[in-house]
């Protein structure tokens, strides 16, 4: 990689990385200054609290700090820092006869290393120069998982739009959904994690209706019995379509179960309450509102009040009550207009 390769020679990273350099000993910060000056961005610290207050006020990838400082001693400096900049590297300078401190450090400020007094100029360059290596590849693969996980979305997307396009919907029913869904798991207690990734498995929701004849997604009226029998099968469809990867664990259980009511009348397996997914039950709630809510092929949209009141007599029937009273705290929070309004272009009064 090119910028380890410069890490060689300190001087082509000058712009790169931001040392901050603690000792409560002038001539000590002087002699780190000239080792590093050349190479690095460089702050310097006579005073522990001085480096904290550094510490606040810029950006830094790696602190060398030395133990014995009146004060804030060294461990007691990267232990902040661990707090106020967890990615940075925290380095140790210390005696021989602080081994006492050395632990607590390495257990209190989760210290890259540390070296002894008086140390070798060389192994201290070298130090940084492979501290900073690591630090340059952590940050190169944190960015491309980032890069992966905008990939898998985008394929999650794209995959649930051709399904969404045969029945000739926008594209925004399934971001409407997933931004409901995420909004009621995190309603309902789960993580930011965990809510975040439910609203995106949520977009494949109705991917089953791929198998789905255009005839019968397209069909401006009602369907008859025969349509509506294959019509069903979408879920089931659906958990086939996305295979057994532990990934879509989450997709598979919303697409197979989206359409199953808290009653048990529902389909492809009439689940009943609580055998039903907490996705699935979610979801429901999301896509149904949705559904009422937005122009079909075979019907007007309805009102956002009427859309909550059907959901308010099919608590406990079709939904899961718990559920229908978080989405009611979601909707006057006034999560669902703003969610309606950026991915359905209109408010609550057109809705």
């Amino acid at each position: 990689m090119e910028l380890i390769t410069n890490l060689s020679n300190p001087a082509a990273a000058a712009t790169t990385f931001t040392l901050l350099l603690v000792d409560d000993e002038p001539d000590i910060v002087d002699s780190l200054h000239r080792s590093f000056r050349k190479g690095y961005n460089v702050l310097t610290a006579t005073s522990g609290h001085e480096a904290v207050e550094l510490l606040k006020a810029h950006p830094v990838d790696l602190i060398i700090s030395d133990q014995r400082m009146p004060g804030l001693t060294g461990d007691e400096v990267l232990k902040a820092a661990k707090t106020l900049q967890p990615t940075a590297i925290r380095i140790l300078l210390t005696g021989y006869s602080d081994l006492e401190s050395l632990v607590k450090c390495v257990n209190d400020a989760g210290i890259y290393k540390y070296l002894t007094k008086p140390w070798e100029p060389e192994d201290l360059k070298l130090t940084v120069t492979r501290a900073l290596e690591h630090l340059d590849l952590d940050r190169r693969l944190q960015l491309a998982s980032e890069h992966l996980k905008d990939a898998y979305q985008d394929a999650v997307t794209m995959l649930s739009f051709a399904c969404e396009g045969k029945d000739e919907d926008t594209g925004f029913h399934v971001r409407r959904v997933q931004h409901f869904t995420e909004a009621l798991a995190r309603e309902m207690g789960l993580s930011e994690a965990e809510s975040v990734h439910m609203g995106v498995m949520s977009i494949l929701h109705d991917v089953g209706k791929l198998n789905i004849p255009d005839a019968i997604l397209k069909k401006p009226g009602k369907l008859d019995v025969d349509e509506w029998t294959v019509m069903q099968r979408h879920a089931e469809y659906g958990v086939r379509i996305l295979g057994s990867n532990p990934f879509y664990e989450v997709a598979r259980e919303i697409a197979g179960g989206h359409h199953e009511n808290w009653d048990g009348s529902g389909y492809p397996q009439n689940l009943q309450g609580e055998a039903i997914p907490l996705s699935a039950r979610l979801v429901k709630i999301a896509d149904v509102f949705d559904a009422l809510t937005s122009q079909r092929p075979y019907k007007t949209p309805w009102s956002v009040a009427d859309a909550l009141g059907l959901l308010r007599t099919q608590s406990g029937k079709q939904f899961d009550p718990n559920i229908v009273e978080a989405f009611l705290r979601v909707y006057e929070a006034g999560t669902i207009t703003r969610i309606l309004a950026e991915y359905h272009g209109q408010t609550e009064d057109t809705a």
